[in-house]
């Protein structure tokens, strides 16, 4: 059995893969042995005389010896002319040939300039027309080896292992070359937000993404500061840079202000380097001076840290730093929750010329805090408003409650929606709330599928000591940590927790509660609202107070 990428047909299926293409890949995969992998849906782009051009490859194949074949499937009715096989797209037509000719060649060229000239990418192609008999051989302007129709779909894996041999024994390095270019500069890339199985990680494609982008880029030293929206691809470009310093023999430090994402993070990067809260940052140096921060007075001391931050600069400024505390690259993930003062302190770690990476979305800022004015301190900026993760139905939600924090939905995934319920009382909430999770488990969600967020704090909100919801116990942050620092959780069926500590993460099935926004402090509240709603990537619910002013006029033509 062939290995395939993305490896889950169902969500492919949900993504809005075409069924005949799925068939193939389920085919390919069940047919062809082990030694091969096969990308599916593999986007190309390529810059060229200043222009990019973009293109399309239904499958690519690729064997132990690192040899590429590409197959284009064209379903359907074909037209033969003098001039070769047609594909006709509405009022379009175009040749089939061309198309399939044109991907190898910029696929080709492409590889040349990230990888080199040599050896070369070696690199074949088949046309596969599955309802479609070919009669004028002559007429059909490629290689009739090359093309597998009607006749011969049963074959497909067959022809297959002609064109491209397998071989035996494991990858070598230049196979593996290969194999990392089409995962990384194809978008074939791991969402590190989706965990609903903890034993592989779900696959999307970023069309045209964010990490295509900026993996382009060439700056010397690379100062980058990049304002996306939720779901634009922000801590897959985090992991990229992280495991590229690896790569070259650097030594990359990634923070972020959020403990749980910090953690997850931490088991999705390439071992080595640093990755922590800001606050984790300052203990642990503090601690390789010899100082232990005493964490008892962060009761009574509201500026505990920025004392903690004032002596890290102190001691980062009268000691020599080992290798340990210098780093190459700096990435800062959810940077918006970052305070400008932080950033001149991390300045301190940096190696000459490091790469400094600075990514944040002003649609999240829950903390209020405002930015640094990088633009001026030599940064460049990029923008990007498309939403990957949120589907239609979840995006057109979000944009039609909460127009003042706009994003652009490039997700085709239809979802399945959302929903409002209505507390006259908070205390009504955990009935509610397990009204949600018992119909989302009857439409086959998993238990662990399913993130139930607070808009407020956990001492605040009104799931407060709740330790179920209807007959389902709650898996919630107990305030404790283990040996390894790692937070430890009760044992529970369904998460719960609060947006802001649930940042940078995503669920299948989100039920946001405490749903009242606050007057005096409405911008960043909706903020909070918005951050919580763009975790959901398959359903969304809404648990409101049905007498707060927000809610009556934004949220009434929703229930």
């Amino acid at each position: 059995m062939a290995r395939i990428v993305p490896s889950d047909l169902t969500q492919l299926a949900l993504s809005g893969a075409h069924e005949p293409e799925i068939q193939t890949l389920a085919l390919l995969r069940d047919r062809l042995p082990e030694a091969y992998t096969v990308f599916h849906g593999v986007h190309w782009t390529r810059q060229y005389k200043g222009r990019t051009l973009y293109g399309e490859i239904d499958f690519v194949v690729v064997n132990q010896a690192g040899q590429v074949l590409c197959i284009e499937q064209k379903n359907g009715g074909l037209e033969e002319t003098a001039q070769g096989l047609f594909k006709a797209y509405g009022d379009e037509r175009k040749s089939v040939g061309d198309q399939i000719l044109r991907s190898v060649d910029n696929i080709r060229e492409k590889f040349a300039y990230q990888v080199g000239k040599r050896p070369g990418l070696e690199i074949e192609y088949l046309v596969y027309c599955p309802d479609h008999t070919l009669k004028q051989l002559s007429a059909a302007g490629l290689d009739r080896e090359r093309i597998v129709d009607a006749p011969k779909r049963e074959k497909l894996a067959e022809h297959v292992q002609t064109v491209l041999p397998s071989t035996q024994g494991t990858q070598d390095t230049w196979a593996q070359q290969v194999a990392a270019f089409f995962r990384q500069t194809f978008e074939v890339v791991p969402d590190v937000h989706a965990h609903i199985d903890a034993q592989e990680k779900t696959y999307t494609r970023l069309s045209h993404g964010l990490l295509e982008v900026l993996a382009s880029l060439e700056m010397q030293p690379l100062r980058l500061q990049v304002l996306a929206t939720a779901g634009n691809g922000k801590t897959l470009v985090a992991r990229h840079f992280f495991d590229q310093c690896i790569a070259q023999g650097g030594r990359p430090l990634l923070l972020c202000f959020n403990r749980p994402l910090a953690e997850r993070l931490g088991h999705l990067v390439t071992r080595g380097g640093l990755v922590a809260t800001w606050y984790q940052f300052c203990d642990q140096f503090l601690q390789s001076r010899g100082i232990q921060l005493d964490f008892e007075a962060m009761r009574t001391q509201p500026d505990f840290w920025h004392q903690a931050a004032t002596q890290l600069e102190e001691q980062a400024l009268t000691a020599t730093l080992g290798d340990a505390w210098r780093f190459d690259t700096l990435i800062v993930d959810e940077a918006q929750d970052f305070e400008a003062g932080w950033l001149e302190a991390l300045r301190l770690f940096l190696r000459e010329d490091a790469t400094m990476l600075w990514l944040e979305d002003p649609n999240q800022n829950v903390r209020g805090v405002a930015p640094p004015a990088l633009l001026a301190q030599g940064f460049v900026g990029y923008r990007s408003l498309l939403n990957y993760r949120s589907p239609e139905g979840i995006a057109r939600f979000v944009n039609g409650v909460l127009p003042e924090l706009p994003f652009t939905c490039a997700n085709d995934l239809p979802g399945l929606g959302a929903g409002t319920l209505f507390y006259q009382d908070p205390t009504e909430q955990p009935r509610l709330v397990g009204r949600i999770v018992g119909r989302l488990l009857n439409a086959r969600f998993r238990p662990q599928d399913i993130a139930i967020l607070s808009c407020r704090g956990l001492e605040s909100t009104a799931l407060k000591e709740a330790q179920r919801v209807g007959n389902h116990t709650l898996a919630r942050f107990t305030g404790d940590y283990d040996l390894f620092g790692n937070q430890v959780y009760s044992k529970g069926q369904v998460l719960f927790d609060t947006v802001r500590r649930f940042k940078g993460q995503q669920a299948a099935a989100v039920i946001l509660t405490d749903v009242a926004p606050r007057a005096h402090h409405l911008a960043q509240e909706l903020q909070v609202l918005f951050c919580g709603m763009t975790r959901a990537t398959v359903r969304l619910d809404l648990v409101c107070d049905r007498s707060n002013a927000w809610v009556k006029e934004r949220l009434a033509e929703w229930a």
